[in-house]
């Protein structure tokens, strides 16, 4: 999660003010680039979290490991299952990174 959120962050401010010229190294900047990085963190996170919420809230014997559990997740509710509840924990991730 912390490279998604550096690397992005880096991309995101370096399109912003070197390449685009849009905005100039200051705080709007990188408010933009902080909520962009936390947007992408919490979109590389987020699957990864589900499934292992999932399998070690399972009763035992239910999975045989984390990807037996996410193929169970895809078979049963498709790849939106991966996202349950983005959104809480994007705004959540949001303002650490801004923070």
């Amino acid at each position: 999660m912390n490279a998604a959120e550096l690397v992005s962050y880096d991309v995101i401010k370096e399109t912003l003010v070197l390449r685009r010229r849009l905005m100039t190294d200051d705080w709007p900047c990188h408010l933009l680039s902080a909520f962009g990085a936390g947007f992408c963190a919490t979109c590389v996170a987020s699957p990864v979290d589900v499934v292992k919420t999932r399998y070690m809230n399972s009763a035992s014997g239910v999975y045989r490991g984390a990807l037996h559990c996410a193929a169970s997740m895809i078979r049963e509710r498709g790849l939106f299952t991966f996202y349950k509840g983005y959104f809480s924990v994007a705004i959540i991730i949001d303002f650490l990174v801004v923070y």
